[in-house]
């Protein structure tokens, strides 16, 4: 008996078209008629299946300027796959000794379809905890989880998101004009050192594991109260960070080979 073709749900195939598309064209908002544009559906059709997306939590409408971003129901879903990624032996080992070796939280964060995500953390024992949890959306420009994974991004990325962030305006291209010079300078020392500057009180310590690109697949930080952190001191636990970072990447270098 010869089998049935299998038959395919048009709906579906649109839908995660449409999904699809961020990375494609690696932006963070797209409207209805780029949508259309893009993959040749009528406006209403697109219209229909993203308002449906909208309702299930896949994308969410930006106001003010109308457009759809990536919402938490994808969110949530990239990051079970990411942790199923992040979570492998080597590297949940060196977090853990980190952990113990420094009694502070230990934070991976990964660039989840643009975005800075906590994709795993191992806890400390202290009584005053760091409010970082998995899934928690970090900082582009705050910050030394989100900043550090950010800054070994593509130039092009990087531009982008810049300008999303700062208005053309005499102000804003002055601040862009220095979180750009924070970059720069992350990069050529290799690690980023954050005090209260997005968590009031919390320093933090990260390093970029890349990938044979040179760009950052996670950053790794430690995290903590600052004058625990301060104590314990930042520039030794800046070096462990770069010689684990190092070596997990040279790991990831292996596997992959």
């Amino acid at each position: 008996m010869q089998e049935k073709e299998p038959q395919y749900i048009n709906s579906i195939i649109r839908a995660t078209a449409i999904l699809e598309l961020y990375e494609k064209l690696n932006v963070q908002y797209l409207g209805i008629a780029e949508i259309s544009k893009e993959l040749g559906i009528q406006k209403t059709t697109v219209f229909n299946i993203v308002k449906t997306l909208v309702h299930q939590g896949w994308l969410i409408q930006d106001n003010p300027n109308g457009k759809y971003r990536l919402g938490t129901r994808i969110l949530r879903v990239s990051t079970m796959i990411t942790r199923s990624i992040t979570t492998e032996e080597l590297i949940e080992k060196e977090m853990r000794r980190l952990r113990d070796e420094y009694n502070e939280d230990v934070v991976l964060t990964a660039m989840v379809d643009g975005v800075p995500i906590c994709v795993e953390k191992v806890k400390s024992a202290n009584y005053l905890q760091i409010q970082s949890k998995v899934g928690r959306v970090g900082s582009y420009v705050k910050g030394s989880t989100g900043k550090t994974v950010f800054a070994w991004q593509p130039e092009n990325f990087i531009q982008e998101i810049l300008r999303k962030i700062y208005p053309e305006t005499e102000a804003g291209l002055r601040e862009k004009e220095q979180v750009e010079e924070q970059l720069k300078k992350i990069r050529e020392q290799g690690y980023c050192i954050s005090i209260s500057e997005q968590d009031k009180g919390v320093a933090s310590v990260a390093v970029p594991i890349l990938n044979d690109k040179g760009y950052a697949v996670y950053s790794l930080a430690v995290v903590g109260e600052e004058n625990r952190m301060r104590q314990k001191g930042l520039d030794v636990i800046r070096q462990e960070l770069v010689r684990v970072a190092r070596s997990l990447g040279r790991e990831q270098h292996y596997m992959k080979g």
